[in-house]
Formats: C-alpha cells, structure tokens, sequence
C-alpha cells in the first residue's frame, strides 16, 4: 500500500473525539452561557405555564386565592422541567452526572458553623432587606399559608430540589469549566434570581454563597441539603408566630439599644470571618489551577 492510499483512508476515519457512552454524543464545553441563559429561560416558561395550571384549578375550584396545595404543585410545576433541562443539557454534552451527595461527608462542626454563618448573616442583611417593600413578600408567605402542605414546600421539596439544581448541577458544571469561584458566584445569582421577590433575592444570593461556601468544605451535597432545611424551617417558624407583624424586627425585639449592636457587631465579625474564609479557599484553589 502507497502513501498516497494510507492518506486517504486515514481521512475516510471518524474524527478522535470523546463520546458520552450513554448517548454516543461529543464532548463539548458545558455549561456555555447561552446554556445558563437558557436555563433562566426554562425557569421563566414553567412559572408561565404553573400560573395557567395554577389559575385553572382556581377557576375550578371557585376560589381566589392560591391554597397551600396549589403553591406546591406551583413549584414543582416551577422546579422539575428546569432540573430536568439542565440534566438534558449535561447528558447532551456527553458529562456524567455531577450530583455528589457525599452521605458519608457530612461534617457536625462544619454543619453548626454553617448554621452561625447563616443566623450572622440574616442579622447583617436585616437593615438592608427592611427597606425593600413588604407587600409582595407578604403576597408569597400568605400563598405559601402553614399547615402539612407549607411544611412540604419549603421544608422539604425546596432544600431537595434547590440544591439538587443549584449546587448539585449548575455549581458541579460550572466549577468544570470555570472553576471553584465562578461556580460559588454562579449558583448563587441564580439561586437568588428565582426567588423573584426583591427582599428574597438578595437574602437567597447571600445564602447561596454560603450554601457554596460549605459545599466546597464538604462536598456533601446532603450536608447544604440539611442546612438549607434548617434556614426554611426557620424562616416557617417566624412567619408562622409573627405573619400579623410584618415589621418586627430583631431591634425592636432589644430594650437597649446597646445591647443590639452588640449583636449585631458580633454577627457582622462571624459573616466578614467567613467571607474572608471563603475567598482565601477560592484564591488558593486559583494558584493551584
């Protein structure tokens, strides 16, 4: 056999690429940002198509206002195509799958200093989240009511099915491709961009970046489950003893003004701590890459 003839069966061969076993599918770079744009916009269609679901159950019912049932068939109408885009989206890609539930890597100590950071946290935010109107998180809280339905929603469904997506998905994809910093910061805007309620989506990206944070520390994605459980189970208590006081606040809760800023110096300390922390785990992981 000629050179010239080994050529041309070199070229007739299929080209040397990764394939997903799965699917057969090339490798390509995952996620894009029209991948991360598409994903909002998946979001954005299912809350369309939950509120048609949503108002025609209304209709048939005869009632005006969302039950606790109707809010949790919302979000999973809400969450599950979304979670199920983005899983679509890396199998199409050719990746594995990027949950990492880390059942045996959950850390006690690291657990409670996520809860201190977290209470630190709202504390710190609570004088800036109290300028933003109260009217359309009071719309959300009384849709969501109390009872066993409540609970399931935010207690349950939510941790679950929020974490899969965003730390167990959107932060798992992007740390492949872009690293441990864009991966935190990623996860949480857009943790925070679906909570659609101004006053929420500041507290939900403060969240999610230490929701982050502790995923990085355990790899556990059970371990922010847990957490994430906590801080709504927190968050139904309050509303559940205080939904009459919309503008209760931690400060009017102290006699003494000095005692407040104590607290308060003291939250501040915890949270700058942590974020000092965080930034010198995400510096390091760079000088290493």
């Amino acid at each position: 056999m000629n050179e010239q003839e080994v050529e041309k069966n070199e070229e007739k061969k299929e080209p040397n690429v990764i394939v997903d076993l799965r699917g057969k599918l090339p490798n390509r770079p995952f996620p894009t940002w029209l991948d991360l744009l598409s994903t909002v916009g998946v979001f954005a269609l299912s809350v369309v198509v939950g509120s048609f679901f949503v108002a025609s159950m209304m209709q048939t019912r005869g009632v005006t206002n969302l039950t606790p049932d109707m809010t949790f068939i919302y979000y999973l109408i809400q969450m599950l195509p979304t979670i199920a885009f983005v899983m679509w989206l890396r199998r199409r890609a050719g990746r594995e799958s990027a949950v990492r539930w880390g059942v045996r890597r959950v850390n006690l100590p690291i657990l409670l200093w996520g809860f201190v950071v977290m209470t630190a946290s709202s504390i710190v935010l609570e004088p800036l989240l109290s300028l933003f109107p109260t009217e359309p998180y009071e719309d959300v809280t009384a849709n969501i009511g109390f009872g066993g339905w409540a609970i399931l929603s935010t207690v349950v469904a939510a941790p679950i099915l929020e974490e899969l997506l965003f730390r167990g998905l959107i932060f798992e994809s992007c740390r492949e491709r872009f690293g441990n910093a864009w991966a935190v910061l990623t996860s949480a805007l857009l943790f925070g961009l679906i909570h659609i309620v101004p006053v929420q989506m500041v507290n939900a990206f403060v969240v999610g970046i230490i929701l982050g944070y502790i995923y990085l520390k355990t790899g556990s994605l059970l371990s922010v489950i847990i957490l994430h459980a906590i801080n709504n189970a927190i968050a139904y208590t309050t509303m559940y003893y205080f939904a009459d006081s919309a503008d209760v606040t931690l400060e009017s809760m102290f006699a003494s003004k000095t005692a407040y800023w104590i607290v308060y110096s003291v939250a501040a300390a915890i949270f700058i701590f942590a974020l000092i922390h965080l930034w010198r785990m995400l510096r390091s992981d760079s000088s290493r890459a």
